[in-house]
């Protein structure tokens, strides 16, 4: 979702580098949309993201994959539905910086149809958040547990003894490193994956230096 909305919204950062097309652009709800997708709505699923990622690490349970399923796609789809028609009322001029644009040329009726649109979803993924919220806290004490590598992870953080882990994360004696950090799929071992702690070959040609 990060890359998907970073990529679109820096292909709009285009036409905002050509000076011919900039001129007439640079005032309106275009620019406002543009660098919202690219500097608010992309890195903010970076941290959901993360958030999603380590919730099982730092609480030892996973979050209630309905509400999160519920939460990603309507704030996902709901930012496009937000920021695609600003583009387009930025495109008819409408310009960025005022309260109120009612009974004025620049408003047409059907951008302020697509103004009050723009509001609906705004609350929608508004909503959402608060749906996130509740995930985070309704999760610490009833969701599924999620013992120590739920991820089916490599790396040394999903290989603590406890969960969360405890002061020093891996106690008095510290893990030792056979392998790099990517051994999935790979021929002879038993699981799909195996952990940068775990000795043996399995018939990888990767050996620690």
């Amino acid at each position: 979702a990060f890359i998907v909305t970073f990529v679109n919204g820096g292909l709009t950062g285009l036409f905002l580098g050509n000076v011919v097309v900039d001129v007439p652009l640079s005032d309106t709800m275009f620019v406002v949309a543009h660098f919202h997708m690219v500097m608010g709505v992309a890195p903010i699923l970076v941290i959901f993201g993360a958030i999603y990622h380590w919730y099982p690490k730092v609480t030892g349970r996973m979050l209630n994959e309905a509400m999160g399923q519920f939460h990603f796609w309507v704030t996902f789809l709901g930012a496009y539905l937000i920021f695609f028609p600003m583009h387009y009322i930025g495109l008819m001029g409408v310009p960025r910086r005022y309260h109120e644009l009612t009974n004025t040329t620049v408003m047409t009726e059907s951008a302020h149809d697509l103004n009050a649109f723009i509001s609906i979803m705004a609350f929608l993924v508004g909503f959402a958040q608060i749906v996130f919220l509740f995930n985070l806290i309704w999760s610490i004490r009833h969701g599924r547990e999620a013992g120590g590598n739920p991820w089916r992870a490599t790396t040394l953080e999903w290989q603590t003894s406890e969960t969360p882990p405890a002061h020093g994360n891996f106690g008095k004696e510290l893990p030792i490193v056979y392998r790099w950090a990517y051994d999935y799929s790979v021929p002879g071992a038993k699981e799909d994956f195996i952990p940068q702690n775990v000795p043996g070959s399995f018939g990888s040609s990767r050996e620690p230096a």
